[in-house]
């Protein structure tokens, strides 16, 4: 399926579609950090380490050790894919931007923008091309781009009459 043009007036569907996938990818250091964690768990000492089964019915805390590792992989994968089809020169800094733009106050950052040093060596409009590039391909990998084409199929083009706070109103059940 073809992705949404510039004449979309939302690229990705909705601000919720938009915010869902970049929380996705700004979970790409922490999943980093949980492979690296369980990988350093499951053989500390590069010998083999036996499980004690445990006492209760249906545990099997290595077959979900390696479910969870497998998830991981597959997630870290998922976004190298997405950044291997922006131009190497703005791969970390797409990354960047995406995962922490916003950010003001949480993990101790002041959050980022396009005015930042670190992104002079391009426009801001540059940047914002590639950014959206790399999540709408990313959304394209996890499988939601034709969610997000379906959403600019069947968008309103007539704006809807809202409440007196500029409310829309509740859908209508017949």
């Amino acid at each position: 399926m073809k992705a949404p043009g510039k004449n979309c007036g939302n690229i990705f569907g909705s601000p919720a579609v938009y915010k869902m996938l970049v929380l996705k990818i700004s979970e790409y250091p922490l999943n980093k950090e949980l492979l690296r964690r369980y990988m350093t768990d499951i053989a500390p000492d590069a010998g083999f380490v036996r499980e004690v089964p445990a006492k209760r019915y249906g545990s099997r805390p290595t077959e979900d050790k390696a479910l969870r590792i497998a998830d991981l992989n597959r997630r870290i994968a998922e976004v190298d894919r997405a950044l291997q089809k922006i131009p190497a020169e703005y791969r970390s800094g797409v990354l960047y931007h995406t995962i922490y733009h916003g950010h003001k106050g949480i993990q101790g950052g002041k959050g980022c923008s396009w005015s930042d040093k670190m992104f002079s060596h391009a426009h801001p409009n540059t940047w914002k091309k590639w950014k959206t590039r790399f999540i709408l391909e990313y959304a394209s990998i996890i499988g939601e781009l034709d969610y997000i084409c379906l959403l600019n199929e069947y968008r309103p083009t007539v704006p809807q009459p809202g409440d007196s706070s500029g409310n829309p109103p509740p859908d209508v059940v017949e």
